[in-house]
C-alpha cells in the first residue's frame, strides 16, 4: 500500500464511509477508490486532490503528490518560444470558485475522453511522477498496454546513448512480468529503476547492458532484479 493510499484509506474510515461511498462523492467507481488504497493504480495529482477535498484532508504528505529534486544531469534543453508581448486590457482577477469550475470543467473533458485519450505519467529514476503526457488509445491499449498501466520513463543519463537513448528522452514502457531477450526494459535494480538491454543468459541469469562512452555489462541473477516493463516507444524533445 502507497502513502497516498494509506492517507485516503484512514481519512475514508475516519469519516466512516465505504469506498463505494466515497466513489460515488468522488465521481469514480469503486474500483477505482480500491485500487488506490491498495497502491495498484497510478493517480495523476489532479485526481487525488479531488478525493482528498471530498475527505477534507489538507496539505497530505505523500510521496505520489511530491515532486522530487530533479538529479544532477546533463538534459537537453528545451527550446524556450519566444512570443511577442501583447497589452491586454487588465481584467479582474478569476475568485477561487471560478479556478475550480474551470477545474472541474477540464477534469470532465479528459474523463469524457477517457476511451480516445489518456494522460500518462511521466516518471523519474525514483518512481516519482513530474509530468503527465496525453497519449491515444487504441482498441482500449496504449502501444498494446492497459492504459492505467502504463507510463513514460524519462532517462535520467546518458548510460544507454550507444542504443540511440539520450539523456531526458522519455521511454513508452507497458508493463512486463517477465525479461524479453534483446528487449531495452525497464527494471529495478538496488532499489532504483534503470534501463537497461536485457540478454537472457544459463542458469537464471540475466545480462544488463548499457553503454555511454564504452560498453558495459553486468550479470545477475533473474531473483535480484524486478522487471517492470517493456520500453516500446521514444520520444525525444528536438
Amino acid at each position: 500500500m502507497s502513502r497516498l493510499g494509506e492517507t485516503i484509506r484512514a481519512a475514508r474510515l475516519k469519516k466512516g464511509l465505504t469506498p463505494k461511498a466515497l466513489g460515488k462523492k468522488c465521481g469514480v467507481a469503486e474500483s477505482f477508490i480500491n485500487d488506490v488504497e491498495m497502491g495498484t493504480r497510478i493517480v495523476s495529482d489532479d485526481q487525488a486532490q479531488r478525493i482528498l477535498k471530498v475527505l477534507g484532508v489538507e496539505n497530505p504528505i505523500s510521496t505520489e503528490l511530491e515532486v522530487a529534486a530533479e538529479p544532477e544531469v546533463e538534459l537537453r534543453p528545451r527550446p524556450r518560444p519566444y512570443v511577442i508581448p501583447v497589452k491586454k486590457p487588465e481584467e479582474p482577477a478569476y475568485t477561487e470558485a471560478e479556478r475550480e469550475a474551470t477545474q472541474a470543467s477540464a477534469d470532465a473533458w479528459l474523463d469524457a475522453l477517457g476511451g480516445v485519450v489518456k494522460r500518462v505519467p511521466i516518471m523519474d529514476e525514483g518512481g516519482v511522477v513530474i509530468d503527465h503526457r496525453l497519449m491515444p488509445v487504441i482498441g482500449g491499449k496504449i502501444e498494446g498496454g492497459h492504459p492505467d498501466k502504463v507510463i513514460f520513463y524519462r532517462c535520467p543519463d546518458n548510460s544507454m546513448r550507444g542504443f540511440r537513448v539520450f539523456a531526458g528522452d522519455l521511454l513508452l514502457t507497458v508493463p512486463a512480468a517477465v525479461a524479453i531477450d534483446d528487449a531495452i526494459m525497464l527494471v529495478q535494480l538496488d532499489g532504483k529503476r534503470v534501463v537497461r538491454k536485457i540478454k537472457k543468459q544459463d542458469g537464471g541469469r540475466l545480462l544488463l547492458q548499457s553503454y555511454e562512452s564504452e560498453f558495459e555489462g553486468k550479470v545477475v541473477s533473474i531473483k535480484d532484479v524486478l522487471i517492470v516493463g517493456h520500453c516500446v516507444r521514444l520520444e525525444r524533445s528536438l
